[in-house]
């Protein structure tokens, strides 16, 4: 598939969903990536609720995790939507390889599934999408990204749609990663319900409650964030950090 064809595949016109959908990874025109196929067919998502409880999932995991399972979901009736925002460079300080392979070799397989035009979403993030502790250097491509409540439908959106209740799949059972709590705090304050499970584990889904996070509401929140990370020029985030000006010591 070319770039346009893949991304259709992922954003269908028909799924009301496909509106925040990235394209940032589709977007590539010389795509030479490593095939990362996974047996996701035998995931067990025995967590996840059935698509007609009023459910919505967001998947918050490492590189194609997020992917892999998603593609177990929509196999149950779910419609993944990629969030992912970082490009793909040399070099990279977030590692978005697997999941651009992940999304080529998964979309003809989405593509046979008779997903429903009204199927409730599950959204894939990247959870190392601020870099993981990598060391940020002169050379590298920075591609960190963060989600901001711009990114996803609004409380009122998705309630209008038929969702009640949001499942948050990480590593861990608890709290979001800090700029997810941006978004499911609105959510928790426009009266959807927010749960979270640990993806790895035999268990359902437990309710939370957001903890309000630095900067809530404040109108700089995302000029904040923006301004430590480096925009693309084709969308999403990521450049080359530049090498630090010398200087001669003489005036």
């Amino acid at each position: 598939m070319n770039p346009t064809e893949l991304y259709k595949v992922w954003a269908p016109e028909s799924s009301i969903w496909s509106n925040w959908v990235k394209p940032v990874l589709f977007a590539e025109t010389s795509m030479a990536v490593a095939s990362f196929q996974h047996e996701w067919r035998s995931l067990n998502v025995a967590w996840s609720p059935s698509t007609d409880a009023g459910s919505a999932i967001i998947l918050d995991l490492p590189e194609a995790d997020a992917v892999w399972i998603a593609m177990a979901l929509a196999q149950r009736g779910y419609r993944p939507v990629p969030l992912y925002n970082g490009a793909l460079g040399p070099s990279a300080i977030v590692n978005v390889g697997r999941i651009v392979g992940a999304l080529h070799d998964e979309a003809q397989t989405l593509a046979d599934l008779p997903i429903a035009h009204n199927a409730p979403p599950v959204f894939l993030l990247d959870a190392n999408r601020l870099g993981g502790g990598s060391f940020v250097s002169p050379g590298r491509f920075d591609n960190r990204w963060s989600v901001f409540p711009q990114d996803f439908p609004s409380g009122n959106f998705l309630l209008s749609n038929g969702v009640r209740f949001v499942v948050l799949g990480q590593l861990f059972a608890g709290e979001p990663q800090r700029d997810l709590a941006h978004v499911l705090l609105r959510w928790q304050e426009a009266g959807i319900q927010i749960l979270a499970c640990d993806v790895q584990r035999d268990a359902q889904p437990e309710l939370i409650r957001v903890a309000r996070p630095g900067q809530f509401r404040m109108l700089w929140y995302r000029a904040l964030v923006l301004a430590g990370l480096r925009r693309n020029s084709a969308g999403g985030f990521g450049a080359v950090v530049p090498e630090p000006s010398q200087s001669s010591g003489f005036s």
